[in-house]
């Protein structure tokens, strides 16, 4: 078999239907592991607010609001993560 007939075979099989489901069932699957990242970034920004606060008590109101503002970023990434994964299943795959 030489390298155009390889190249021919693959060809064939990436543009297979069945095929590219499966990637997307695959991508969808690895989409939503973005939510590991997001919640172990959210626990450690909470657990310096906390430890902040406990340093400073009386600036506890300027670092709680800052710690919730880093909490609503990070969770960005986990829905981006799940809205990538749901358009993989509905539109590619079952599309």
């Amino acid at each position: 078999m030489n390298v155009l007939q390889s190249l021919q075979l693959i060809l064939e099989v990436a543009y297979n239907p069945d095929f590219m489901k499966g990637m997307a069932m695959i991508g969808a699957g690895i989409a939503v592991f973005t939510g590991f990242g997001t919640g172990i970034g959210q626990g450690y920004a909470a657990g310096k607010g906390a430890e902040a606060i406990g340093r400073q008590p009386e600036a506890a109101s300027k670092i709680r609001t800052n710690t919730i503002i880093m909490a609503a970023v990070a969770e960005t990434t986990g829905i981006y993560g799940f809205v990538v994964s749901l358009i993989m299943i509905f539109v590619v795959a079952l599309g």
